[in-house]
């Protein structure tokens, strides 16, 4: 009897290790979610700073003189 318990708990426990190896698979969701988040803030943040660079660069140098966004074309 005891033979057949330790039979069935060696059974039981090499049928479930593999599940416990891979993990909670909703945290796993949950970190991709997350991962996918960054990526996306870091690409608007990639392209603010950019559009923020080409901005400075068509603005004058001087703030003496004001800004005509319509000098070129008169």
């Amino acid at each position: 009897m005891r033979a057949l318990a330790v039979a069935a708990i060696s059974t039981s426990l090499a049928l479930a290790e593999p599940a416990f190896a891979q993990g909670d698979p909703a945290k796993a969701e949950a970190n991709k979610a997350e991962e996918q988040k960054k990526k996306e803030s870091e690409e608007i943040e990639r392209a603010y700073k950019d559009m923020l660079k080409r901005m400075t660069r068509e603005q004058p140098g001087k703030k003496t003189d004001r800004w005509d966004p319509w000098g070129n074309v008169r």
